[in-house]
């Protein structure tokens, strides 16, 4: 008997699909790469994965847990949530405003700060004697013998395919694309359209992709867009789980940052009116999750004691072995090495790009995301550890939590008796950011409408201005707690292996895109960080996507890189027995 199928509309583009009888709306979304928001993975918590079916939602009345979280009027006017959702018959649905679904977007260009252009990939001229009865050598001895870099080869077997006819059409001399020692491509002598690498930042919630001139070591653009594996969970085990419960689920996580990837280097390319063929070298960060998941290693061992990766040293591939070489075909991809199961080479490249070791004085790298990555350096030593502070600064698991998109409540402040805040762009309210967040809760601390110990007067605070009204309640509250007191923490069992304390800290480095919006001064209002005096706390953007542009750039960065992810003390914060004790103190909202 042949499967019931169905047809799945989205909304505005009108685009259809099938989908099975009985399938979930949401393995539907996942599988379509549609934008959607799933903070608990689709396990029914969170009511993030909410969508609106213009027709079809009749077939299916809604779930126990759709009634919990939607409101009344939401599910009259046909909100569903997709994780609960089965599709019946054919379904018209919306997942998101239309400025929305053009997820990309154009982050401002960092300013590099090195001293030599350097990179892994240079250009070598070449001429070459014409072969003839008496000179018999073969074409690739002839070339090899003809460059300069000491023992050069050829390993692309696609290459050595077409090096007599490259080489006659060229008329022996031309201009070898050299990775290393290793030559993977040539060019005619005349060819003067450039050599290119491409940077990539993996991040957990947004990824992040720079497109750099391995000539003049300018950085020509830079795109960025949410990490679409947000649709199985926010946190790196929310999406561990779900590699393990399915049997293609490393595979489908892989097949949704690659899609995602390959539109990024395609947008970057015509933008900078730049061949794809071009690009030669390419360097990736992540954490240790995204990395694995990327490689299409299962991620299943980090996720339980004793937290042992597959691997966490730095490692050199080619375009085809990732299915990157439709959007990078003639580039090699080089992996940054990370530090352990939790600590990963995006904070190897943040060491590396934001001064961290050239510093003088104590100093403590702290990236903040669901997982909370530091650094701590006390002279030429540096301890390092991850906390899990969950999703609350990128909203997930907040009432009306949302990334820092149009119309997020971007900051908020006291002035006199009353109180402000912007949105992003400007826009509509649509919800409240992270930076947003700890800057309510500095000031409702302020404006006496909250304790230390997170207790708010009334069932909740309301924001209320031109541009709308958010809400932040008891469990808001209670999240940013948790959070906070994770990060801090983890702070705290650093400074202790470290041997210093608060006063000994001579500079805090707030790395990545929420670490560049947050209000130091709020955040240490609310306790995240030391009681440092608020000039010694520097944002440094993102530091982890520097890091990988460094090492397009820098070919000595790679060789820094492995000395200091070897030489880095991983501090494990499950064996410390102490730990809890350490988080519950930091749970007051206060500064210390």
């Amino acid at each position: 008997m042949k499967e019931a199928v169905h047809k799945v509309i989205f909304l505005p583009s009108q685009r259809t699909v099938t989908a099975k009888r009985g399938e979930i709306l949401l393995d539907v979304l996942r599988r379509e790469s549609q934008p959607i928001s799933a903070v608990c993975g689709g396990r029914g918590n969170c009511g993030k994965c909410k969508v609106l079916l213009d027709e079809g939602s009749e077939a299916f009345p809604p779930t126990l847990t759709e009634a919990r979280l939607l409101t009344r009027d939401e599910i009259a006017a046909g909100y569903r949530l997709s994780c609960q959702f089965k599709v019946m018959t054919d379904v018209r649905v919306k997942t998101e405003d239309p400025e929305v679904d053009s997820a990309v977007s154009k982050p401002s260009l960092p300013k590099i700060m090195i001293r030599e252009i350097s990179p892994q990939v240079r250009l070598e001229e070449f001429s070459l004697s014409k072969p003839d009865i008496h000179d018999q050598v073969s074409d690739y001895s002839r070339l090899i013998s003809a460059l300069v870099t000491e023992r050069p080869r050829i390993d692309r077997l696609n290459l050595l395919r077409n090096l007599p006819r490259i080489i006659r059409e060229m008329d022996y001399r031309g201009r070898a694309v050299m990775y290393g020692s290793e030559v993977i491509d040539i060019l005619p002598f005349s060819d003067e359209s450039g050599i290119f690498g491409v940077a990539i930042d993996i991040g957990t919630t947004t990824i992040a992709v720079y497109l750099a001139d391995l000539k003049s070591g300018e950085i020509l653009a830079v795109r960025s867009a949410p990490n679409p594996q947000s649709s199985y969970g926010q946190d790196v085990i929310s999406r561990i789980d779900y590699t393990m419960k399915r049997d293609k689920g490393v595979d489908e996580l892989r097949a949704a940052v690659l899609t995602t990837l390959n539109k990024l280097i395609d947008d970057l390319c015509r933008e900078s009116e730049v061949s794809k063929e071009r690009i030669y070298d390419t360097s990736i960060v992540g954490n240790t999750t995204m990395i694995h998941i990327l490689l299409g290693i299962s991620p299943e061992r980090i996720a339980s004691s004793p937290f042992i990766p597959a691997f966490t040293g730095g490692k050199v591939f080619e375009s085809r072995e990732l299915d990157l070489e439709e959007s990078i075909p003639s580039s090699k991809i080089y992996i940054m090495p990370g530090i352990s199961a939790y600590v990963g080479s995006d904070i190897t490249a943040g060491i590396l790009s934001s001064g961290f070791v050239e510093d003088s004085g104590n100093v403590l790298l702290v990236d903040i995301g669901t997982n909370g990555e530091m650094a701590l350096k006390r002279g030429d030593r540096i301890f390092t550890c991850s906390t899990a502070a969950g999703p609350a600064f990128e909203g997930g698991n907040i009432s009306q939590g949302t990334i820092a998109r149009s119309g997020a409540v971007d900051h908020v402040w006291l002035n006199g008796r009353d109180i402000g805040f912007s949105t992003v762009n400007g826009s509509k309210v649509s919800g409240i950011c992270g930076s947003g967040l700890i800057d309510a809760i500095a000031v409702m601390i302020g404006a006496g409408i909250l304790g230390e110990s997170g207790r708010i007067k009334g069932e909740y605070f309301e924001l209320e201005g031109p541009a709308g009204i958010v809400r932040i309640n008891k469990r808001d509250i209670r999240e940013v707690q948790l959070a906070k007191a994770a990060i801090r923490a983890g702070v705290s069992v650093l400074m202790d292996r470290a041997g210093i304390e608060t006063r000994d800290i001579d500079r805090i480095l707030l790395a990545g895109a929420f670490g560049n919006y947050i209000d130091p001064e709020n955040a240490l209002r609310i306790g995240m960080l030391p009681n440092v005096p608020v000039e010694r706390v520097s944002p440094v953007g993102n530091a982890a996507g520097l890091g990988a542009v460094l090492a397009v750039l820098d070919s000595g960065i790679r060789e820094r890189a492995e000395d200091i992810s070897g030489s880095i003390y991983y501090v494990e914060l499950s064996g410390r027995k102490d730990f809890n004790e350490i988080f519950v103190d930091n749970l007051a909202l206060r500064e210390g």
